[in-house]
């Protein structure tokens, strides 16, 4: 079957809550057609955990899914590789803080390669930006909407911006007691936020028109932006902890060089916790994404991501974990089943698909209604989960002999394998080589039960011969042996498969 062209997919009328906002708003980019979207990325001090996974699995998602309908995206995502943690950190382990940098993000990449996440299309550096830092705060000093202290630092002014908070939807009265550094003689008021600090730090300091120093916080991923996208942006993103001060303060600064507005759409996920506790190293709940991936495969991650709407606030546990992987095998062994069964009868392809609910235009719009209502996976997750078990009723029709109406179930199953090939890319499931993924899953259970392929084909060789026998009561038993080691078991036409129970 040929695969459909993106114009018959859409693109609909997509709808994103914008936090700007507080609303969902009808979706229309900057360039007809074209999408500029950036999200921030990680603080290099350390390896990625799954907080970091999470976040990016889920911009990744909405990128691809804005592709998936027509539009050109251009993805940005940074590096924040010179930051108060790095030198610490860097300090503490004997390395220059740009050397310790350059380890996490090497590992930050591997990491995203171990998820399938494909890099951004620029994936800049605080390090490599300076220049264009630099430039900014210049900007905004000739506007009059930064200052210099008497102790080299710059700092931005927001009495200058009437409109500061508007992000966060507060009084900046009320924001006192969340900002990092509420004291500091150089400051006019306690808000203002540094733009340059002074720093000698002989392995993390550059020269600037303000004596030697370093970046803050915020004005890097402004910079940034402006150096790859320019001075507007359709789509910023970003975990909700983000909102102020940082993105209150990208907001102010960059409207004050760009003009207003900057940003269209502001996107913030959801926060994790372990258990209903914070990830933290001293709780000993900490996972990054290698402990994950060692323990169970990436889509686990991701599947158990998806079942919950990119803003919502994530719990995961072991209990999560173990459902999502139940699941993802449940999946993969459906799609590997009906592609073996794509391969032993050929000629479905001369008949029509009979079931409505594979029809490839059907699959689409409801996979499209879900996502262009703000990204809502929880929904296209709940209609797999109902196509997925219909696919499996239909099993035995196929089973019970080569007639048309048997073909034209299994075309309708092969079209739903194509439509899942067509959105795994949005998803980042389904990714796999379904029977390879099978395959593994059972020989990683079996190894857990300290079994093996051999002691199951016995087990069912020896079934086999009872029931060519007519001894039902030494079959029953094999049966029952194998379910009391989670291994179930299914008679077909012309043979026996097994199955693991996770």
């Amino acid at each position: 079957m040929a695969k459909s062209s993106t114009a018959l997919r859409g693109p609909r009328k997509l709808r994103i809550r914008n936090t700007l906002t507080g609303k969902k708003e009808i979706f229309k980019p900057l360039v007809a057609g074209k999408v500029s979207m950036y999200a921030c990325g990680v603080t290099t001090y350390d390896q990625c955990h799954i907080g970091h996974a999470m976040q990016a699995m889920t911009f990744q998602m909405i990128k691809c899914y804005l592709e998936y309908v027509g539009y050109e995206v251009t993805y940005v995502r940074n590096f924040t590789d010179v930051d108060d943690k790095i030198i610490q950190r860097a300090e503490q382990l004997k390395l220059k803080p740009l050397e310790l940098s350059e380890q996490m993000i090497q590992a930050a990449q591997e990491d995203m390669a171990l998820l399938g996440l494909a890099p951004a299309a620029h994936e800049p550096k605080v390090s490599e930006s300076i220049a264009e830092i630099i430039q900014m705060i210049q900007d905004l000093l000739a506007k009059g909407m930064a200052y210099e202290s008497s102790d080299g630092h710059v700092y931005y002014h927001i009495a200058a911006k009437s409109d500061y908070g508007k992000l966060s939807h507060r009084n900046p009265d009320d924001m006192l007691s969340e900002t990092r550094d509420l004291v500091s003689t150089g400051k006019q008021h306690p808000l203002d936020f540094a733009l340059w600090k002074a720093d000698h730090n002989p392995h993390a300091s550059w020269d600037s028109p303000w004596g030697r120093g370093r970046p803050g916080w915020h004005i890097e991923c402004s910079a940034m932006i402006r150096a790859y996208l320019g001075d507007r942006i359709d789509i910023h993103g970003g975990g909700r902890d983000l909102v102020f001060p940082h993105h209150e303060n990208e907001i102010a600064q960059s409207e004050s060089v760009c003009g207003s507005p900057w940003v269209t759409y502001w996107l913030h996920s959801g926060l994790l916790t372990i258990d209903g506790q914070k990830m933290s190293k001293s709780l000993g709940n900490h996972m990054t994404i290698r402990d994950f991936v060692a323990h169970r495969p990436a889509e686990v991650l991701k599947l158990a991501t998806l079942t919950h709407h990119y803003r919502q606030d994530i719990d995961f546990s072991a209990a999560v974990f173990r459902t999502a992987e139940k699941n993802l095998f449940s999946f993969y062994e459906v799609i590997a089943e009906i592609r073996r069964l794509m391969a032993e009868y050929p000629d479905y392809t001369k008949v029509e698909p009979l079931i409505r609910e594979f029809k490839l235009d059907v699959m689409r719009a409801g996979f499209n209604e879900a996502m262009s209502d703000d990204f809502n996976t929880v929904v296209v997750m709940a209609d797999l989960h109902k196509l997925f078990k219909l696919a499996r009723k239909k099993w035995a029709v196929i089973f019970a002999g080569n007639t048309e109406n048997e073909l034209s179930v299994l075309h309708s199953l092969a079209c739903f394998v194509e439509f899942l090939a067509e959105i795994a890319p949005v998803l980042g499931i389904f990714g796999e080589d379904a029977r390879e993924y099978v395959s593994r899953a059972k020989q990683r259970f079996l190894e857990q039960k300290e079994l093996s392929q051999e002691w199951v084909a016995e087990q069912l060789a020896r079934r086999a011969t009872a029931k060519s026998l007519g001894d039902w009561h030494i079959a029953d038993q094999v049966r029952d042996v194998l379910l009391a080691h989670d291994i179930e078991i299914r008679d077909q036409k012309h043979s026996t498969v097994w199955s693991i129970r996770l």
